[in-house]
């Protein structure tokens, strides 16, 4: 019985890694399918968080770089990063698993109700000042 039972376990241990691992193989084939497919013009997102517009693209020593141009205005600045630093390609996603993020913004009652529980503290705490105020007077006389 107890041989059945770490049978059973050492097969759960190895399908675990199998499924991890397939998994990371199918991302890691995503990720560089979706580097070899930048073109300039496409917007991406670099590891770091950085966002920018492939401007060019080379290769030196048998690594790819890409230029970005990253902000707006006057504020423009260029820089190059390797291909492996991509993390994201705007535009690129799918559909059906994208979610908009929708941000809900306070009703109009909520705003009324917060802004009259606003006054009723305000007036509450005048209160209590010219009470403070008058028992200061009192003690003076």
């Amino acid at each position: 019985m107890e041989i059945i039972l770490l049978v059973i376990l050492i097969v759960l241990v190895v399908a675990l890694f199998v499924v991890s691992y397939m998994k990371k193989k199918k991302y890691n084939t995503e990720l560089s399918q979706m580097r070899s497919e930048l073109k300039i013009g496409d917007k991406v997102m670099t590891d770091t968080g950085v966002v920018g517009e492939v401007v060019d693209s080379y290769v030196e020593d048998e690594y790819t770089y890409f230029v970005l141009k990253t902000g707006k205005g006057n504020n423009i600045g260029y820089f190059t990063v390797h291909a492996n630093a991509i993390y994201y390609v705007y535009g690129k996603e799918d559909k059906s698993t994208t979610q908009k993020v929708v941000v809900k913004q306070p009703s109009e009652s909520k705003k009324e109700e917060n802004k009259s529980e606003n006054e009723k503290t305000n007036i509450t705490e005048n209160k209590k000042q010219k009470e403070s105020q008058t028992d200061k007077e009192e003690d003076k006389k």
